[in-house]
């Protein structure tokens, strides 16, 4: 009877799994074709891969993979990559920790500096479903850094308490020495209509190399 449970409880997650045609990218440059299974979280070990929809699963290594686009519902191409993270250091908001290993980021916008996004299914600290979590890779950087939490359904908005002030400590840190003009222009109203466009935008107009 408990196995049965158990075996219920797993089923409707398993059935809910869903692949995406993708593109997968090694680091040797060598490319696989098929279908990919969105990791559940950034630091998710391996990336699960079909060559065809029917096909039995294999699990590639992050540390294989160099990055990955897919196709949505919406026919949109989703772009993907593994990249070194530099988290905030705990009871901290301007102060980070550079992780050991790599996590799997999205590919929100790139320019001057570049903005990802991380997601996961499931908010262990808050108890409630998927959050998001922003990130910005200043030129020739092998870290990308966090600077804001967002709406796992609207990147551009901040749910967070107080998360203006909170962002804008990260990015004093991140841009403040380099470029002043970056944090004197930093504007909340501005922000909070264009969220991260507005961010690569200003660096661009301020301390970019274009």
């Amino acid at each position: 009877m408990r196995k049965f449970l158990i075996l219920f409880v797993l089923f409707p997650l398993l059935s809910t799994a869903k692949f995406y045609k993708a593109t997968i990218t090694l680091n040797d440059g060598n490319l696989k074709n098929g279908f990919v299974e969105l990791p559940e979280y950034p630091d998710d070990k391996n990336l699960k891969f079909k060559l065809v929809e029917k096909a039995k699963i294999e699990k590639l290594s992050i540390d294989l993979v160099n990055g990955f686009e897919i196709t949505n519902d919406k026919n949109e191409v989703i772009k993907y990559v593994t990249l070194f993270l530099a988290n905030p250091k705990p009871f901290t908001n301007d102060k980070f920790k550079l992780e050991e290993k790599k996590s799997w980021v999205k590919v929100v916008r790139n320019g001057d500096i570049n903005i990802y996004a991380t997601s996961s299914v499931y908010s262990p600290m808050a108890g409630t479903g998927g959050f998001s979590m922003l990130y910005v890779q200043k030129e020739n950087d092998n870290y990308a850094y966090y600077f804001a939490n967002a709406d796992i359904k609207n990147l551009k908005h901040d749910y967070t308490m107080n998360g203006f002030q909170v962002t804008k400590k990260y990015l004093n840190t991140i841009f403040g020495t380099e470029c002043p003009k970056f944090m004197e222009m930093f504007n909340k109203e501005d922000y909070k209509n264009e969220g991260y466009d507005y961010i690569v935008d200003l660096y661009e107009q301020n301390c970019g190399i274009n």
